[in-house]
């Protein structure tokens, strides 16, 4: 019987739409990273919202997004972007 990834525990098997499942392992690996980091894939092909991938890569530490959209979606992401560094400024990893 051939299994699909909905039916497979195993993160390494093949996904047409994979994304991080252990968020905190990154984050904490570049807690102690002394350089800009720069975020990107942080809305996982939209599997994730904007607001939330923005958010959680600001608070996880991250610098910078590289982030795709249409010229349309440029004011609001702007937005969601103040908010969330806004948001982060009590993160742990210091602004860099």
């Amino acid at each position: 019987m051939e299994m699909y990834e909905k039916e497979s525990d195993d993160h390494a098997f093949y996904h047409d739409n994979m994304f991080c499942h252990d968020q905190e392992a990154t984050v904490a690996l570049m807690e102690h990273v002394k350089v800009p980091w720069i975020a990107f894939k942080v809305l996982a092909a939209g599997a994730i919202p904007p607001a939330e991938g923005f958010r959680d890569a600001f608070q996880g530490g991250a610098d910078f997004l590289c982030v795709g959209m249409f010229d349309f979606q440029v004011e609001a992401d702007a937005a969601l972007t103040r908010t969330a560094v806004a948001e982060a400024r009590t993160r742990k990893r210091p602004w860099f």
